[in-house]
């Protein structure tokens, strides 16, 4: 009885379609409206906000600045660098912390989530929980000297890590499990150029979805997400090129292996509702012996 909910950023629906990635589609599947507030085009960490609380960036709060510092200074300021690019906003996030000591959070929605209920569990999900790991994506995304392969092997081992843990969620008693995955922005970035590389990582994606569906009990289900897709340049559709390759593209999707998706990303945090079952827990309180582990020097 547990509902996976996958936030697949970048997954877009023109490559679904272009590349034929059959393990991307599940049941029911199609393009998804999504949505925009800092930038002209959708931005991580504000759309996954609003998918998760089912308001718009403006109401959320997680938009514009979308980090928040442990220095108040070094904080006022970094809400001005809100339309940096990227690899810009990287770097003068790396500079910062070098001199300055300060550490950076990807900022949280104050709001409620589809995740607050004791029976549900997320791992990771830009504006709700565990920035860490979008950092970490982040900083595979923009190391400066690596090779593809190298790139290769960290973004994977990344998503493998994510996707692995999803799949140990459907062997507990909780009724959802959401879980944020970037490896098909950082891939898309990247290969905005190679379709061979990025076709390959459409693939492998798919191949960790199969891994999950085959593990999916009778009363289990899971559903695709993106916040938007990705401009390349063997692709295009609605004239999107002229945003330039490697910008966001509106193509955002949904995929479930139920007989509905969510019609925008608005409507994501009623759907997982109306899908989600509810778990009883009679959890015992665990007890270790503190003094065992002061003595073996865990504490």
């Amino acid at each position: 009885m547990t509902l996976l909910v996958f936030a697949l950023d970048a997954l877009d629906a023109g490559l679904v379609e272009e590349f034929d990635t059959s393990a991307l589609r599940l049941n029911t599947h199609g393009q998804m409206e999504t949505v925009a507030h800092m930038r002209e085009q959708p931005y991580t960490p504000e759309a996954w906000a609003t998918a998760a609380t089912g308001l718009p960036p403006r109401e959320h709060g997680v938009s514009g600045g979308t980090s928040e510092w442990s220095n108040p200074v070094v904080d006022f300021f970094s809400r001005f660098a809100g339309r940096l690019s990227m690899s810009m906003r990287s770097d003068l996030g790396n500079l910062l912390e070098r001199t300055t000591g300060a550490e950076y959070t990807i900022a949280e929605v104050d709001e409620p989530t589809m995740f607050d209920a004791e029976d549900r569990i997320v791992h990771n999900w830009p504006g709700v929980a565990n920035g860490e790991e979008l950092k970490r994506a982040w900083d595979i995304m923009w190391r400066k000297g690596q090779t593809t392969e190298e790139f290769d092997r960290d973004i994977h081992g990344l998503a493998a890590e994510q996707f692995g843990w999803a799949r140990e969620m459907l062997h507990h008693d909780v009724s959802v499990v959401g879980v944020h995955i970037h490896l098909l922005d950082a891939t898309g970035h990247a290969y905005t150029n190679d379709r061979e590389r990025l076709e390959a990582s459409y693939e492998r994606a798919g191949e960790f979805v199969e891994e999950i569906v085959s593990e999916l009990g009778p009363a289990d289900d899971l559903i695709l997400l993106s916040d938007h897709g990705m401009t390349v340049n063997f692709y295009s559709d609605d004239g999107d090129h002229a945003k330039g390759v490697g910008s966001h593209s509106w193509r955002a999707y949904a995929a479930s292996t139920v007989d509905s998706i969510p019609e925008t990303i608005f409507d994501v945090n009623n759907w997982v509702e109306e899908h989600a079952t509810q778990v009883t827990r009679s959890d015992e309180e665990l007890e270790i012996d503190e003094e065992q582990l002061r003595d073996l020097g865990y504490i």
